[in-house]
């Protein structure tokens, strides 16, 4: 009974994390199709640092996902 209802959380978590992947991944896109419009240098900054930081989140997630795999 606790082995199911560990893999029922692990499912969940994994979903979650995909999901969460997913939604980073397109803000990535959204912050560099803006930095390729961007005339002005402080917003050509922001979205540099904006992309940057998703890009951290993103492997920080995909490392997660990884792990949550391997284990099993």
């Amino acid at each position: 009974m606790k082995r199911k209802k560990k893999n029922v959380i692990l499912e969940r978590e994994k979903k979650l994390l995909a999901k969460e992947v997913t939604k980073v991944q397109e803000e990535m896109a959204a912050a560099l199709n803006s930095f390729s419009d961007a005339t002005e240098a402080e917003l050509v900054d922001y979205y540099t640092y904006y992309y940057k930081a998703h890009e951290v989140k993103h492997s920080y997630l995909i490392k997660k996902l990884k792990q949550i795999y391997y284990k099993n």
